[in-house]
């Protein structure tokens, strides 16, 4: 290959580094392309695979099942205490206890008054909902800690089906591609409780995990009440996943109470964080079930305790007596419970509660005797700075103020703010430390009651 020299006219050879570049680079390109094709062809085969086990129930630790007897059921009823494992982010995937308390009259009193002994047992069944995912992972060695404390407090059925194709990372990763990450696992049990008098029910408790891979982009889908031709809404990825569960329970329930009817049928609720939100969504829906003519329970026997729930609704109707059985704990110092943003309308069903915050009269004694359950329960000193209260406080004051309406959050504007606004007001992963499941349960513990 030769060139024209500038100076003399006369044509030259050029060094075959010259000669050799352009090639060289051209087919550095064409590599990388190729490889990239092959790389989405075989994610592609991998994820279309990876659906076809999910509709054959294959490829999981186990098949999943929508019911099955729990073995080793303690099938213990009345009044009682057991001991509870679960695991705590504060130390990691190492197993830790606590004891709970357990009635089965609580079942047969007004799920209008708040009980801060079943709150407590449920704050720490939420976090066993979160533990319980490790064992649903291939090659894991972590036990199913739902199923060993729900046999401790005696329950007899149980299904975990939904933990099946949601706790491996690639089924995440499906999830994410194929946009079905509306998705929450959860635990659904059944118990036969008596009360004092020799009355029974059967108790259908579910218990919510939070948010979990690619659940995170579902929190961040709010939805549009204009997408529905309506003026409010309620959180489209919370409520999707709330309606798969109340389905589910339609059709457990179904089964179970046959031509006899729901009269004896009783529902219990809980989780925390995105399992917190889906609950008290899945617990308003069986409120409102129950004025219709597709009763799941009466609503005199519809029970919700919910722990660090963010808002999920737009409806002025939140607050109606019809939700008073629902109860929300809340953390102060936590950030979750404050998004999506009540100047934007948003609000929780049923009724709000807070744990002792910063500055509050009487903190620092209540905190203290907090952070002895918390090293008790876990073996660490809690992580937590009550202290983030007032910079939480502030980064809710400056999003409201810089981004008026949920609408503004999906421009460029609305998330460059969201940006700005979280770096310069808080510690992100300081702050979080006030959302673990473990401090809740230690401030359940440590209080007599709320409210």
């Amino acid at each position: 290959m030769t060139a024209v020299d500038k100076n003399t006219g006369a044509e030259k050879d050029l060094a075959p580094e010259a000669r050799r570049r352009p090639r060289w680079g051209l087919r550095v390109l064409l590599g990388l392309l190729v490889l990239l094709v092959v790389a989405g062809i075989a994610l592609f085969v991998a994820v279309q695979h990876r659906l076809d086990q999910r509709s054959r129930g294959e490829g999981v630790v186990q098949a999943p099942s929508e019911f099955a007897a729990l073995e080793n059921s303690t099938g213990r009823t009345g009044a009682f205490t057991a001991s509870i494992d679960f695991t705590s982010m504060a130390t990691g995937a190492e197993t830790i206890s606590t004891e709970v308390a357990w009635d089965d009259e609580w079942f047969f009193q007004d799920p209008t008054v708040y009980n801060h002994e079943l709150a407590t047992t449920c704050s720490v069944l939420s976090a066993v909902a979160n533990s319980e995912s490790a064992y649903y992972q291939a090659g894991s060695s972590s036990p199913a800690y739902m199923e060993q404390a729900l046999a401790e407090l005696g329950f007899e059925e149980i299904s975990t089906a939904s933990y099946q194709y949601r706790s491996e990372i690639f089924d995440e990763v499906v999830d994410f591609i194929t946009g079905t990450d509306d998705v929450v696992a959860y635990s659904v049990a059944t118990k036969r409780v008596t009360s004092a008098s020799g009355a029974e029910k059967t108790l259908f408790l579910v218990s919510i995990r939070g948010s979990y891979g690619s659940e995170w982009l579902s929190d961040l889908n709010m939805g549009s009440a204009a997408t529905y031709d309506m003026e409010e809404i309620t959180h489209e990825g919370f409520s999707e996943a709330a309606r798969e569960i109340v389905d589910e329970l339609a059709a457990r329930i179904t089964e179970e109470a046959g031509l006899d009817g729901t009269e004896d049928i009783c529902l219990l609720f809980t989780g925390h964080s995105r399992g917190a939100a889906t609950a008290n969504i899945a617990a308003a829906y069986a409120d409102e079930m129950s004025q219709g003519l597709r009763v799941l329970a009466p609503l005199s026997s519809i029970y919700c305790y919910t722990f660090a729930t963010p808002t999920v609704t737009t409806f002025d109707t939140a607050h109606d007596a019809l939700y008073d059985n629902i109860f929300n704990v809340m953390n102060p110092s936590d950030l979750v419970p404050r998004l999506p943003l009540t100047s934007w309308g948003y609000e929780r069903y049923g009724h709000d509660l807070w744990l002792p915050g910063y500055g509050d009269e009487g903190f620092d004694e209540a905190h203290e005797a907090m952070c002895e359950v918390f090293e008790a329960n876990t073996g660490v000193e809690s992580p937590y700075v009550p202290e983030d209260r007032e910079r939480v406080d502030k980064l809710v004051e400056d999003l409201g103020r810089e981004i008026p309406t949920a609408d503004d959050l999906a421009t460029v504007k609305g998330g460059a703010t969201v940006v700005k606004d979280l770096i310069a007001d808080v510690n992100p992963m300081q702050v979080l430390y006030g959302h673990y499941p473990s401090v809740y349960i230690a401030w359940m513990q440590s209080l007599d009651t709320l409210g």
